[in-house]
């Protein structure tokens, strides 16, 4: 992966800004998000505490997806019940009185 990347920081936020990736597989999209953000590291782009902080943005839009697929899922948007890495839809515990 590193060595077609010319600017992982830029490619990271391009990601950030749309997250189709995410979208389409949670956690790939995840993963690409901290592989880029650990490249800029390493290339020196961000520094020990901009690393910590993308991380955190990374695993905080991988859980915004989670809750996009879940809320597709209570909506009827998949035509079977949907499988994300063995884990059947839904994620979450639905809330007390929701039916």
């Amino acid at each position: 992966m590193n060595q077609h990347i010319s600017d992982p920081l830029a490619e990271w936020k391009a990601a950030i800004r749309m997250p189709t990736d995410l979208i389409t597989d949670p956690d790939e999209g995840w993963k690409k998000l901290v592989a880029l953000a650990k490249l800029a590291h390493v290339r020196r782009q961000v520094d020990a505490g901009e690393l910590s902080d993308m991380l955190e943005i990374s695993d905080a839009a991988r859980l915004w997806a989670l809750v996009e697929w879940e809320e597709a899922y209570l909506m009827g948007l998949f035509l079977e019940e949907p499988e994300l890495n063995g884990d059947k839809l839904p994620l979450f515990e639905p809330k007390l009185g929701a039916g």
